[in-house]
């Protein structure tokens, strides 16, 4: 697998397949401690094609760094930390599904005016 920039954006894809050497990189945090939130249940591998390495999905990119940067803020242990991870994870997917069930207009809503009616003048 060719070496993975943080500026690159296919990381973010849940499609995309990370190794674990590279998804540490890219949430800032060690290999051991990635084995550990496995061992918990919070971070999911793929399942193994062949004999490769572990690898995960893209989609656990963004939820990693947050609960590392939380992990580090709040100086939790790595068990809660997993706790925390399986919940932002499953955020996440749900925001996606949320934003994939709302309709989105044809044309643009015209809202209610607001404030007073205009005066009209009364025919007799």
């Amino acid at each position: 697998m060719d070496s993975i920039e943080v500026s690159d954006s296919h990381w973010l894809d849940a499609q995309h397949r990370i190794g674990q050497a590279d998804l540490a990189r890219l949430c800032g945090i060690a290999g051991p401690e990635l084995d550990a939130l496995v061992k918990h249940g919070g971070l999911v591998p793929l399942p193994a094609e062949g004999s490769e390495r572990r690898q995960f999905s893209g989609g656990w990119v963004i939820p990693l760094r947050q609960a590392a940067r939380l992990r580090t803020a709040h100086g939790l242990d790595l068990f809660t930390t997993s706790l925390l991870l399986g919940y932002l994870h499953r955020i996440a997917q749900l925001e996606h599904q949320l934003r994939g069930l709302q309709p989105h207009p044809a044309s643009p809503v015209q809202l209610p005016r607001e404030g007073p009616t205009p005066w009209r003048e009364p025919h007799a």
